[in-house]
């Protein structure tokens, strides 16, 4: 074990905003926004009534349930065939294919989780002995540069990382950085990195055993020659730019202030929800005097249904001692369905409309928000395109890689496709998708290809054509 130097700062200004704010909405996905949840409180409250509300709620994560239900073009294990259907690509996609192995497609599940709530996500793919290897990577600890040409292709990758220095026996911060720069050799490092972020020793030989990879000795190309980055980004629509980082931020910022919300709510539950007692010239005794860690300071004594408070006559004050109640100070039912409206609000601000959203009638259920099965088929549809770009564009690197280092022979002619498993209808949609189809294609309104990929939404034309093909040749030989 050792411990975690300073993080080094980012190679820019810009940079480092972008991997802040990248950084706190990946601990809201993650889990870890305990310390983002209690800044927020701090932003809102006094530190005396910050004490009083007590511990913090993180019950409800607007965003990280958002992306959940809305990551669903890998709820299951997608279709990969090849143009030429006489090429056998088995060995990379077949049940034992090197894809299945390495758990690809239940990785990409986390990685559009990613890519819808960061905006973007990195995988890099690894070839080491044995299979393929994949790893998802916030863009929290990338920066990169894009072609002159294509602002969004990137030709130079540098990853912040944590190594091992065994010489000192401490962690160190080191960066991988891979360049295709045009008209530069291509190369692969090591650096050590700065705490200013400036690049220092090239330390590849004490990590990789070798030395850097430049020019010649760079090993990710393909059959051309040509080289590549191992690696594909993941985005949630393609904007033209390197990131889009800041977009739909209303989801991040409303489920932080959803999470001061609850807070109270529990605050309310716990300690306002009965009658307010009060004194009018008389002294409660026992009072203690509590002082916190922030010095907030208060005057408090334990109360219970079952305690007794004793009074003593306040000597300064004038007439008779009045003891009272006003009612409640929260209505919990009336703050419930506040705070659940709320949520919905945050959802639909964030660019999620409001007609795929299955809300219960009454919030209180707790499934004030959901996305319908409908709303989530209409969500994969709008993702499929540029999600399919990405996935066969990391398939054919894939298959790449595979014939360089493990001796596969592989077709590298970016003629792979995927097709994604429609989310499955109800039977109420099914008869009515069946009746529609049977019905257009007797009017002659469509044609027997059209009727596949109305049912296989992600087939393309060709893809119809071989569905056909096949269901007319098994109805020949089995029927």
């Amino acid at each position: 074990m050792y411990d975690i130097p300073t993080r080094p700062i980012a190679p820019d200004n810009a940079t480092q905003e972008r991997w802040d704010h990248t950084a706190m909405r990946r601990r809201m996905l993650t889990g870890v926004w305990l310390p983002d949840l209690e800044q927020a409180l701090g932003e809102h409250l006094p530190m005396d009534r910050r004490e009083a509300w007590g511990p913090p709620d993180m019950s409800s994560n607007v965003i990280s349930n958002v992306c959940r239900q809305l990551a669903m073009l890998y709820h299951e294990e997608p279709t990969v065939s090849h143009q030429d259907p006489a090429v056998d690509i088995s060995p990379l996609v077949g049940r034992n294919g090197l894809l299945i192995k390495a758990g690809l497609f239940p990785l990409l599940q986390r990685v559009q989780q990613y890519a819808i709530g960061l905006r973007e996500a990195v995988v890099r793919i690894y070839a080491p002995a044995g299979g393929l290897q994949y790893r998802l990577i916030s863009p929290d600890v990338v920066y990169a540069e894009g072609s002159p040409d294509a602002p969004d292709v990137p030709v130079y990758y540098q990853e912040l990382r944590v190594g091992y220095d065994q010489e000192t026996g401490k962690g160190v911060w080191v960066a991988d950085c891979i360049s295709i720069r045009p008209g530069e050799e291509p190369y692969y490092r090591i650096h050590l990195v700065q705490e200013d972020g400036q690049l220092g020793d090239d330390v590849t030989t004490r990590y990789e055993g070798v030395e850097a990879l430049v020019g010649d000795r760079y090993p990710y190309r393909d059959a051309a020659g040509d080289p590549f980055l191992p690696l594909e980004i993941y985005r949630a629509e393609k904007t033209g730019k390197m990131w889009n980082a800041f977009d739909a931020s209303q989801l991040a910022y409303g489920s932080l202030t959803s999470g001061v919300l609850w807070s109270f709510f529990t605050h309310c539950v716990r300690d306002a929800s009965w009658p307010q007692r009060y004194a009018s010239g008389l002294v409660v005794q026992g009072l203690t005097i509590e002082q916190s860690n922030t010095n907030a300071r208060r005057a408090t004594v334990t109360t219970d249904p079952s305690t007794i408070l004793m009074f003593a006559n306040d000597q300064d004050a004038a007439g008779q001692p009045l003891i009272g109640q006003f009612s409640a100070g929260c209505d919990p039912i009336k703050l419930l369905e506040a705070i659940s409206k709320y949520e919905i609000r945050v959802s639909t601000a964030a660019g999620i409309s409001g007609d795929i959203l299955r809300q219960s009638g009454d919030p209180r259920s707790g499934y004030a928000i959901s996305v319908s099965r409908a709303g989530q088929r209409e969500i994969s549809r709008k993702f499929a395109p540029i999600q399919r770009i990405t996935d066969e564009s990391l398939i054919n690197k894939s298959a790449i890689l595979a014939n360089r280092f493990l001796g596969s022979s592989l077709p590298e002619d970016h003629r792979y496709r995927i097709q994604y498993k429609q989310i499955s209808l109800s039977p109420e949609e099914l008869k009515a998708q069946r009746e529609d189809v049977i019905q257009k294609l007797a009017a002659n309104l469509i044609s027997p290809v059209d009727a596949i990929q109305i049912l296989n939404p992600d087939l393309d034309a060709d893809g119809a054509k071989r569905e056909l093909i096949r269901i007319r040749r098994e109805k020949t030989e089995f029927i």
